[in-house]
């Protein structure tokens, strides 16, 4: 006569409960109170960003201005109604920038600023762009550039523009910037987002200005980190994300369920086979 799964699964719970009763609280309780300290370790204090009581909150925004050091690379782009004699100035054709529009063709198509911040422009000859920004370089070149051709038209772009995002992200590694402006909650979503085990009170930003690193540290739950000036994002910057220490443990919590799960069946076995 076959046995019922549900009378069976009945008798394993009896001999479970009767097994537990055996047990002395005052030994169980620290085991139960260490299972519930692990799996309680996030709360929305922890993890939400620009916390506070506010349905309304107006701050300014400061918009540093990026000016070109020296290893920057540059794309410059001229047009023209004589599109032969404007060949003389672009280093690619203008047929060919669709196909080239990946970062390592803009290394080898675009202008590297020298250690003196120069860039040597077909024609033109050496310019310094170091010290300014695109809009000036821009101007700089389109007044070069005018002496030559008439009617031109002068595009300068930054194409190194990265932010390396590390440590405790879903996905940590280099984004390339696509953008003139981008804020580090931008640069953070691009990585994934953070893990809930990462801090938010203290992330860190490092920052190339000339011969300088500069690191600083950001709390993403203050609203007020909008009127930082390491809000907007400059190329190269690098955020590194800490791990809560008392995060830690959570990983470990599975492991621990599956020890103590081996545990309890063992324990359920030996009693069933001693009956």
């Amino acid at each position: 006569m076959r046995t019922s799964p549900v009378f069976n699964l009945k008798c394993i719970l009896k001999l479970f409960c009767e097994t537990l009763s055996k047990w002395k609280w005052n030994k169980l309780f620290p085991l139960l109170l260490a299972v519930l300290s692990m799996s309680s370790c996030y709360n929305a204090k922890n993890i939400n960003y620009l916390q506070g009581k506010y349905s309304d909150l107006s701050l300014p925004l400061q918009k540093a201005k990026y000016t070109v050091q020296p290893n920057d690379l540059l794309s410059i782009k001229i047009q023209s109604r004589d599109p032969d004699q404007a060949a003389y100035f672009n280093t690619t054709s203008t047929e060919n920038r669709t196909s080239q529009a990946n970062p390592a063709s803009l290394f080898l198509t675009g202008y590297t600023v020298d250690s003196e911040g120069m860039i040597n422009l077909a024609i033109v000859g050496k310019l310094k762009v170091s010290g300014l920004t695109i809009e000036e370089i821009t101007n700089l070149i389109q007044f070069e550039v005018d002496e030559y051709l008439l009617n031109s038209i002068v595009s300068v772009k930054l194409t190194n523009f990265t932010v390396s995002v590390l440590g405790d992200v879903r996905n940590p590694g280099t984004n390339y910037i696509y953008n003139a402006q981008v804020n580090i909650f931008q640069a953070l979503s691009a990585a994934g987002d953070l893990n809930l085990s990462a801090k938010r009170k203290t992330v860190k930003l490092i920052r190339q200005k000339g011969d300088e690193s500069i690191v600083t540290t950001l709390d993403l739950t203050d609203p007020t980190i909008i009127e930082s000036p390491y809000y907007f994002l400059q190329p190269n910057d690098v955020i590194y994300v800490d791990t809560a220490r008392p995060k830690v443990s959570q990983s470990n919590l599975g492991v621990f369920a599956l020890v103590l799960s081996a545990i309890s069946t063992t324990v359920l076995v030996l009693n069933f086979t001693t009956n």
